[in-house]
């Protein structure tokens, strides 16, 4: 790393690096993994998501990390994820045919297509207690979700204690060792699929209190027992983990990418510690089979990963994670000696992400709303040599309409106030009507109002209403055309 900080901040950034398999990046940019919010209730990917990761796909990213693609059709994580039901031809095509959207358009006139394309990631998933049955409408109602211990997420105060019961009727079900080394198979066989569906590798999601995190907490599993065919060296809240590191590449080849996303600490009493997180994350880089790791943090009760952003106060996980990975680095071998690291969250214009990667806090740098207003950043802004470094600076704008919902729904109107879920559940959602919007082939709004452009135009109208009979009739008429 010691001779990149002879260069400026454009030709770092646009350095590639090696991976442990072989593989090299073409820069250090990574379009962060997000819920797109536009399938529903677990269906395969289709137009819309192919039409928004075209977008991304020409941008110049050095990687696109997809958002949820969910193991198990029965547990989502919200009814827009898109699920991986099993390894038939239509699901094979439904994912290769995104894949191929994820590296750009072939018709792409833009002066900046001369840059290769972009790795391709796909993020596999499970929600484990998180998956709510009344509203992601993907099993019965009173079917619960499936955890290391029988609970449901915790929000605070009397309108998150009505939420919580409302959205998770009855306590999760505890997994036994038959359970667990099912989803094993799930993330195993989703790997293969997509490899065989053309995509450069998957990030296996064990953040944000998703099932496989859940497992490593010791707040949701305060005794982790062993699994059959782990060796007794390995720390038994790896156990899931390393089973399904082993079995993917046991099942693909040695050029398909492998990622982890960990969380580096739960910001929860009782929960993961920053800590044990590096002895874990230690364990994990000496099995030598893992090529990137992307460090997050908190679960949906303490939402670190989702804290909404201002230009006024600078995003807390960018100090809070780059403290973590600035302390671990040094004792972790380099690329391509061992796997690539990205941090994600904050990162927000060129000096800050040069900085990071100049100071070995990070290899690469996840991106992930600023991704929603603008899908070529990296070609637009960071790798603009037309840019002064103070242009380059990305987010910094208000979300419309999104205070009032905020106190509505008890989340506060500040940082800090309320039910932390609802303050980063509102922003999210408007970034999710934003990649809606370009799912449609239309322009993202920074303008647009919470409750009018969002839940009556993106939610109501284009979303449950598909755009009214105006649409209805002319997909009637094109699909009578085509017969």
């Amino acid at each position: 790393m010691s001779s990149l900080r002879d260069l400026d901040d454009i030709e770092l950034i646009s350095t590639p690096i090696t991976l442990p398999n072989g593989v090299t990046i073409p820069n250090r940019l990574v379009k962060a993994a997000m819920e797109e919010g536009i399938a529903h209730w677990g269906g395969l990917p289709g137009e819309k998501h192919r039409k928004l990761y075209e977008r991304w796909g020409d941008g110049g990213w050095g990687v696109v990390i997809t958002g949820n693609v969910q193991v198990d059709p029965g547990h989502l994580a919200t009814p827009h994820d898109r699920s991986y039901p099993s390894s038939t031809p239509d699901t094979i095509a439904a994912y290769k045919q995104l894949q191929q959207s994820a590296i750009g358009s072939p018709e792409s006139s833009t002066s900046h297509r001369t840059r290769a394309p972009p790795l391709t990631i796909c993020q596999l998933s499970h929600p484990g207690l998180q998956s709510s049955s009344t509203a992601c409408f993907s099993r019965w109602p009173w079917s619960p979700a499936v955890a290391p211990i029988g609970t449901r997420p915790d929000m605070s105060g009397i309108m998150g204690w009505l939420i919580s019961r409302v959205l998770w009727p009855r306590q999760s079900r505890i997994l036994d060792v038959q359970g667990w080394l099912r989803i094993v198979d799930l993330f195993v066989d989703s790997a293969k699929g997509m490899e065989m569906a053309g995509w450069d590798g998957v990030q296996i999601h064990s953040a944000h209190g998703y099932l496989l995190a859940e497992w490593i907490s010791p707040l949701t599993n305060p005794e982790a027992f062993p699994l059959p065919g782990v060796p007794a060296s390995v720390d038994p809240r790896l156990h899931p983990l390393y089973l399904i590191v082993m079995g993917i590449r046991r099942s693909t080849p040695p050029s398909f990418v492998l990622s982890i996303k960990l969380n580096c600490s739960d910001f929860t009493h009782g929960g993961l510690t920053e800590d044990y997180a590096t002895t874990l994350i230690t364990e994990i880089v000496s099995w030598k089979k893992v090529d990137i790791l992307e460090i997050s943090g908190g679960t949906y009760s303490s939402p670190a990963f989702a804290t909404p952003e201002t230009v006024s106060t600078p995003d807390s996980r960018q100090s809070l994670f780059a403290h973590f990975t600035t302390s671990l680095l040094p004792h972790l071998p380099r690329p391509p000696g061992g796997p690539a690291i990205i941090l994600t969250g904050g990162m927000h214009d060129r000096p800050i992400i040069a900085s990071a990667i100049r100071d070995e806090a990070c290899d690469l740098v996840g991106i992930g709303r600023p991704a929603c207003i603008r899908p070529d950043i990296p070609n637009r802004i960071i790798l603009n040599p037309d840019l002064s470094a103070e242009q380059t600076r990305l987010g910094g704008y208000n979300i419309p309409g999104s205070n009032v919902v905020k106190r509505i729904f008890g989340g506060g109107s500040k940082s800090g106030e309320g039910i932390p879920l609802v303050g980063a559940g509102v922003s999210t959602l408007w970034h999710e009507w934003q990649l809606c919007r370009m799912g449609r082939g239309v322009e993202p709004d920074l303008g647009m109002d919470w409750i009018w452009g969002g839940v009556i135009l993106e939610l109501l109208w284009f979303g449950l209403l598909r755009g009214g009979p105006l649409v209805w009739f002319s997909s009637l008429w094109r699909s009578k055309i085509a017969l």
